[in-house]
């Protein structure tokens, strides 16, 4: 007989780790995103009742609204227009079809306007706007049904379950309907919707509880509907203000947001909308937890903290709030693994792939409590703590996680390094972890020519280049720390590693490096994307980066939009695949900074070029976690990934490393220098002006402008602080 985790082990082994998705696909959708609650409906603003696309009110990983379905005399309002553009509110325009009684068209067509401004604050507030265009009095019947399966959201992409706990029967109190659940965990979750009008009717239907209200309206009268939807777990009380209150204090936020950090304007009026949206994106991703505040992985399924995606994007961010790297690295240390648990391939020094707080990982169905199956968090985690003090020269911080530091690096010498051989490799013991746990982390990411599986334990390339490039900016922090003996071995060991993965990884026949050695070393002879990763963190000789580079940017590997995971002559390349052919616009972020490091400027310029004209034909000109590797052609457009989220967090960021690899922005906030490598403005850009950029200290206004003979030049408009700028070849 199957238990419950055999099931649970079945849809997992299928996917190879976890599984991916629900079936349905909304061709177009809405998602708004405020602390650790999210709304994900329909374009209309919708939840049909039984969708299979995973719509729903979330909160702590939890659907606490799966039916939201609004009704115009019982008929489906007709759909005119929707926006997300300010980031933090949803506005969504619907009119009234034909409405006909048995003497003829009592309401004739598109005379009803219904206008839905909703903002995510504690839950969702709603203020549906009903207004009567027609000439003559009207007498209409709103209805919204509601309905919650309180499904864990390993639930909602596809996991099953033998056994869940007790959904109760909704209660009705005046104007107040509360829809509840008692999980396996014991805990109680509740919905509570609240309306400021007394409904003419309430019902059990189809999909729960049916709300009805009946307006009278005169002509170009207008009649305001509130509607609160809070997710409460059991103990907690809460009640956001007012609907006009909760759109004030979140306008003012994404304000203050964008204000606190850099200021950056070019002369490219659609490359600032961008980068405006960017900073919108990860304003609405940045979340303050019970455990501290962190940048989440994306929307809508990676709404929670993630080690890997957390680090990458604050290392993109440093030119634009470089804060958030601290709060980040607080919050990863104290989760850092202190003990062998192989149920959450948990390691002593080893950082979190990711954190879940639903019904499941309360209960230990899902190992996700946290859950440590990634390899390259831990060197990420120690790169990021050398960025930050190139950007604030904070000695303070890195004494507050002294700790941290020294156990991740025993991680790195002795538990990631499992046979060895000097190199980090992966292999799962968790029968329910990721059986790839570096960032390609589907199931079929790295094949052996021929389709066969590599052996674990699997050494990737560019994780090796992470531990590289930590260990030699860590020998920098310790030396001013006055440990010059253990900064010398910091340095010895990262030439050592250097040394070991020229000799180990490149291949004369593919003038490339291989992905990965896998548990028998044999070499993973497969051009992909990941040897590029190398390139930032300056491992390669000149003569092989060179040569990384001409591949990179080969028809095989670059698609026009940009470079491509796998190259397209590889046996299992498919441009659809999640990781076996597609774009993803962070990965092109890191390989562009070490492009731009080696001095290559016309591969560059080429990438950047493609990247950004890939994001100005995708909605919301917003680049995603990823896209399709197709060949780009004349009057074509990128291919969307059907499930990639958006916003990604670490494609959010892409654009802030884009301009700090151009404008060649190189600090050492320790010594008061902000060094500026080789300017390079690309084709679309003619000037960029950053105002407020911080290096430890000090602030400074830089002004970035094309010269008539092609070059880029600088200027300091701006000083405060002990600071100083260095031009540097």
């Amino acid at each position: 007989m199957r238990t419950e985790r055999d099931e649970n082990l079945l849809c997992l082994e299928e996917s190879g780790g976890l599984p991916f998705i629900v079936s349905e696909v909304p061709k177009k959708s809405l998602i708004l995103k405020e602390g650790e609650c999210f709304v994900f409906t329909l374009e209309n603003g919708d939840m049909p009742h039984g969708n299979r696309a995973g719509l729903g009110l979330y909160y702590r990983d939890t659907r606490y609204l799966s039916t939201l379905e609004l009704k115009v005399e019982g008929m489906e309002p007709l759909y005119l227009t929707s926006s997300t553009e300010r980031g933090y509110m949803a506005n969504i325009h619907l009119s009234n079809p034909d409405i006909v009684t048995d003497g003829g068209v009592r309401i004739p067509q598109d005379v009803v306007n219904i206008r839905r401004s909703r903002v995510i604050r504690d839950g969702l507030v709603e203020r549906i706007h009903v207004r009567n265009y027609h000439t003559a009095p009207i007498f209409i019947t709103f209805s919204l049904s509601f309905s919650s399966d309180f499904a864990d959201i390993f639930e909602v992409r596809g996991m099953r379950r033998r056994r869940r706990g007790r959904v109760h029967v909704p209660r009705v109190s005046g104007n107040t309907v509360t829809l509840s659940y008692t999980g396996l965990d014991r805990m109680k979750r509740s919905t509570r919707i609240t309306f400021n009008l007394k409904p003419a009717l309430v019902r059990r239907g189809k999909a729960g509880v049916e709300v009805g209200f009946t307006l009278l309206l005169n002509p170009y009268e207008k009649q305001i509907l509130d509607v609160k939807v809070i997710p409460l777990e059991e103990g907690e009380t809460k009640s956001p203000p007012p609907y006009p209150q909760c759109l004030l204090e979140l306008r003012n936020s994404y304000q203050e947001w964008a204000e606190s950090g850099t200021r950056i304007k070019t002369d490219n009026e659609v490359f600032n909308l961008m980068l405006q949206r960017s900073v919108r994106d990860l304003r609405a991703l940045y979340t303050t937890t019970r455990y501290g505040s962190i940048i989440v992985g994306g929307l809508p399924w990676y709404a929670t903290p993630f080690g890997r995606d957390a680090l990458i994007t604050c290392y993109q961010l440093m030119i634009f709030k470089p804060e958030l790297a601290r709060e980040s690295l607080r919050f990863l240390a104290m989760f850092q693994g202190d003990r062998v648990d192989d149920w959450r391939d948990e390691e002593p020094g080893k950082i979190i792939h990711e954190i879940r707080q639903g019904e499941m990982a309360r209960i230990g169905e899902i190992p996700h409590s946290p859950y440590y199956g990634t390899v390259d968090a831990t060197p990420l985690f120690l790169l990021l703590l050398t960025e930050y003090y190139k950007w604030t020269g904070d000695l303070t911080l890195f004494h507050e996680l002294r700790d941290s530091v020294e156990n991740a690096l025993l991680w790195v010498e002795q538990y990631g390094d499992i046979d060895g051989d000097g190199f980090v490799e992966y292999s799962r013991r968790s029968p329910m972890g990721l059986l790839n746990q570096y960032w390609k982390d589907s199931g079929d990411s790295i094949l052996l020519p021929g389709g066969k599986l590599p052996c674990p334990p699997i050494a990737t390339v560019e994780t090796q280049g992470y531990v590289y490039y930590a260990k030699r900016r860590l020998a920098e922090i310790y030396r001013q720390a006055g440990e010059e003996d253990r900064a010398s071995r910091l340095l010895q060991e990262s030439e050592q590693l250097r040394r070991k993965v020229e000799e180990h990884f490149w291949d004369e026949e593919l003038a490339f490096y291989v992905l990965a050695l896998d548990g028998e070393k044999r070499p993973v002879r497969v051009v992909s994307s990941n040897g590029g990763q190398l390139l930032f963190t300056g491992l390669p000789s000149p003569e092989r980066a060179r040569a990384v580079i001409r591949r990179l940017t080969a028809r095989d590997m670059f698609s026009g939009w940009g470079i491509r995971t796998l190259s397209n002559r590889e046996d299992y390349y498919n441009p659809m695949s999640y990781h076996n052919g597609s774009i993803w616009p962070h990965d092109n972020a890191l390989i562009l900074k070490g492009i731009k490091r080696y001095g290559e400027l016309e591969a560059f310029q080429m990438v950047v070029n493609g990247l950004t004209e890939a994001s100005m034909h995708m909605e919301n000109m917003r680049l995603p976690e990823l896209f399709c590797g197709f060949k780009r052609k004349r009057f074509d457009e990128p291919v969307p990934y059907p499930v990639a989220c958006s916003p990604q967090a670490w494609s959010s960021g892409c654009l802030f490393l884009f301009l700090q690899s151009a404008l060649g922005l190189e600090p050492d906030a320790a010594r008061g220098v902000l060094y500026i490598n080789r300017p390079f403005l690309p084709s679309l850009l003619n000037r960029v002006e950053l105002k407020n950029l911080r290096v430890g200290g000090a602030e400074l206004d830089l002004l970035f402008q094309k010269t008539e003979t092609g070059t880029t030049s600088f200027s300091v408009l701006h000083k405060r602080g002990d600071i100083r700028v260095v031009i540097e070849e």
